[in-house]
């Protein structure tokens, strides 16, 4: 029974998202903002109760959570999932706001109500133990808008703060040492997801980088615990990989749950091996790119474990592999989409860590026809943008068609001329023409290629708003 508040609170987010709807926008914080707002404990009551699996974690929120809930929709639930990735509480409201009627409908005709929730790590930290989800997902910690998290032992507190608020079954990265170190304490209820070593084997141990590159990003180079640098005999990326401290024996745990890919990784549909649970299963990489192997064990072990506490034995290994083969891509993650004879495919760009990997990926296609970054640097962005110099652009090659816009394109332009990677032929333009300057880059873009755009996230929803008028698309939030 819902208090008057609630209620009430229910009644105002309905009539703001319908009006804000009407006017074609998204409504996905204002009614959820409004809704806590009157009822301070509105997240409170609206979950409890209910299934719920909350993500967290720098990169891979929104494909995990997106994978999750396509395999949950599967097995027969009514899911309730922020897919537009508005990840704070008010967000987190404005969901079961929004599927409340949806879950009371899909409840007389006797089928079960699940939600998703991508949640910001900081919005974690005060949201978990409001909700107390059946499963806690932590993806991995890189460096992230640092103008707002600062260094990533304090974004690791506020996820060991939502962790212990809680009392759920908790996933985490087995590769990423500042994660899996979350299981002190905490080991009766945690479980790890990882990539198999097999899928390392390609690594910057066995694989020295050219004498021009960057050394490769790590975050966590350390041991928490005695501050020695690790050791690694296998690598993915990053600071992913097969860690020992060489003093206190910390080592990498082995995954509960692990992926790993046989063929190449840059290819959409490479077949996907997961274990889990004493079982193996065959599946294949339907969003391509080395970091959704973790994105897709992350989702695998959260639906496999979800099921367990739900009492849902549809949710076995078998099945979630055999749905995860037909996942599309969220929006801006990996999202290609056909113009004609040719197509552009979106990336989603926001720190050094996820950069790269959008190179790396860039760098191994053979559709390229053109590369397109947008760099913005506002509040949702992160005002500092100082972490592209952290990039290895030097490594890279980037084809004649290469351009660059965004409210801090300057900053770009400067980093590639810098580089030494890019051709004499880059182009440039403010933010007011990047809209312009897409239709250049789409335009010089060959039949049969694709033009690859890079953009961080309010440049991503600039650019997403146009598209959607010019090509017809669905909006972001359906």
């Amino acid at each position: 029974m819902r208090s008057f508040g609630t209620a009430a609170a229910m009644a105002a987010a309905g009539a703001i998202r319908f009006a804000l709807r009407f006017l074609g926008k998204g409504a996905t914080t204002l009614p959820g903002k409004v809704a806590i707002r009157i009822a301070p404990d509105f997240l409170n009551e609206m979950s409890r109760g209910k299934n719920i699996i909350m993500v967290t974690g720098t990169n891979g929120k929104t494909t995990t959570t997106h994978m999750i809930s396509e395999i949950l929709k599967k097995a027969g639930y009514s899911v309730g999932t922020n897919v537009s990735g508005a990840n704070l509480a008010s967000g987190l409201a404005t969901v079961f706001a929004e599927h409340a009627p949806a879950e009371r409908a899909a409840g007389r005709k006797g089928i079960p109500t699940a939600y998703v929730l991508e949640t910001d790590e900081a919005a974690f930290a005060v949201t978990a133990g409001r909700i107390n989800p059946k499963v806690c997902v932590v993806t991995n910690l890189f460096r992230d808008q640092l103008d707002r998290f600062g260094e990533l032992l304090y974004t690791r507190s506020c996820i060991e703060k939502g962790l212990d608020a809680t009392d759920s079954k908790v996933l985490l990265n087995a590769d990423d040492s500042m994660i899996a170190a979350l299981r002190n304490g905490r080991e009766n209820r945690v479980a790890f997801f990882g990539a198999d070593e097999a899928h390392m084997m390609s690594n910057n141990v066995t694989k020295a980088a050219e004498p021009a590159t960057l050394p490769s990003s790590s975050d966590a180079e350390y041991c928490l615990k005695c501050k020695v640098k690790f050791e690694y005999s296998a690598r993915s990326f990053g600071h992913f990989g097969m860690y020992r401290c060489p003093s206190c024996g910390d080592h990498r745990q082995t995954p509960d749950f692990s992926a790993y890919t046989e063929g190449s990784t840059f290819e959409t549909g490479a077949p996907l091996i997961l274990t889990g649970e004493g079982a193996r299963a065959s599946s294949s990489l339907s969003i391509p790119g080395a970091h959704n192997v973790y994105n897709a064990a992350a989702a695998i072990g959260a639906c496999v474990l979800f099921g367990k506490e739900a009492g849902d034995e549809t949710l076995t290994l078998p099945f979630c592999a055999e749905v995860l083969s037909l996942v599309r891509p969220a929006f801006g993650r990996m999202e290609k989409i056909m113009v004609g004879e040719k197509s552009f495919c979106i990336l989603l760009v926001k720190n050094p860590v996820g950069l790269d990997r959008a190179l790396t990926h860039i760098s191994e296609a053979t559709d390229v026809g053109g590369v397109y970054l947008l760099l913005n640097s506002n509040i949702a962005d992160g005002t500092d943008v100082s972490w592209i110099w952290d990039v290895d652009f030097e490594s890279r090659k980037f084809p004649d068609q290469t351009y660059v816009s965004g409210e801090r394109y300057a900053e770009m332009l400067l980093r590639l001329v810098y580089s030494k990677a890019v051709p004499d032929t880059v182009k440039s333009a403010e933010m007011k023409r990047s809209e312009a300057l897409f239709e250049e880059a789409l335009a010089a873009c060959p039949d049969g290629k694709c033009l690859y755009v890079l953009p961080n996230y309010t440049a991503m929803l600039s650019l997403r708003k146009y598209l959607v008028g010019r090509f017809r698309l669905k909006n972001y939030w359906k």
